[in-house]
């Protein structure tokens, strides 16, 4: 049932963001052409006009974003459709798991377009990106260091534990801002600002140990020691902020 879901809720991401994805790609492959070449005033002032509107693109798809993850969750599970979706066979975790997974993909896809798009900017010789012995040569460096493989994929795990973290501080803010009868948008707010400045607090008094801080400084000797503790650090509090979730949705849900 959890992969039902699942398209279902990337069917609606893929319907709010091809579009945006789309246009911040096409106007990055513009600006390629337009910004690297001889050019009179007249031309500088098109040029500035193609390069703002990729940036309003940008800013935009980041914006569309966050308010995507949102609505996925306050109205598929806390407003109207939520009626339709806590009448389905399933447990509330795989209703909070599908939305998880579904506004972490959009988050990382929009960091992939932001991303790629300055790379389709910048003035290279595209044929020769094809061609095999280019991506052969770059094969053959990394195999020479797979120890940055290892960096690399690590910080890929930083940047998704800190997604994960950030996704499950939203849902727990606002299931938290349901269970009041009366501005629960910001009750949602200010829990969101609350569930940061309580981990705050609470990872300031456990690294007040010196057991704690020894073994953390144990296991931060080099960068990939450090990189496992950043991840443990976020994973931790989000999966605590995704139980606490889902045992309101349980247990406290409230749709009237």
């Amino acid at each position: 049932m959890l992969l039902k879901l699942l398209k279902y809720d990337f069917r609606a991401m893929w319907k709010q963001f091809s579009l945006i994805w789309g246009a911040a790609l096409a106007l990055a492959l513009v600006n390629r052409f337009v910004l690297f070449r001889d050019t009179d005033n007249a031309i500088l002032s098109e040029d500035g006009l193609f390069m703002l509107a990729f940036v309003a693109v940008i800013v935009a798809m980041f914006v569309i974003a966050v308010i995507f993850v949102v609505n996925r969750f306050s109205k598929g599970l806390l407003g109207n459709e939520g009626y339709l979706m806590h009448t389905l066979p399933v447990r509330p975790w795989q209703l909070v798991t599908s939305k998880l997974i579904c506004g972490v993909v959009t988050w990382v896809g929009c960091g992939v377009v932001a991303f790629i798009s300055p790379v389709l900017m910048l003035p290279l010789n595209l044929p020769d990106l094809l061609q095999f012995p280019f991506w052969s040569d770059i094969f053959r460096g990394i195999m020479k260091h797979p120890d940055m493989l290892v960096l690399m994929a690590e910080f890929c795990m930083v940047f998704l534990s800190f997604i994960v973290l950030l996704v499950a501080s939203m849902y727990l803010a606002m299931a938290v801002g349901h269970l009041f009868s009366r501005h629960r948008r910001l009750i949602s707010i200010a829990s969101f600002i609350g569930l940061y400045v309580l981990v705050g607090n609470v990872y300031d008094q456990v690294f007040s140990y010196r057991i704690v801080r020894a073994l953390t400084n144990a296991a931060s000797v080099n960068a990939y020691g450090s990189m496992l503790v950043a991840i443990a650090i976020m994973l931790i509090p989000a999966i605590v902020f995704l139980a606490v979730t889902c045992w309101i949705l349980e247990h406290k849900l409230n749709l009237e």
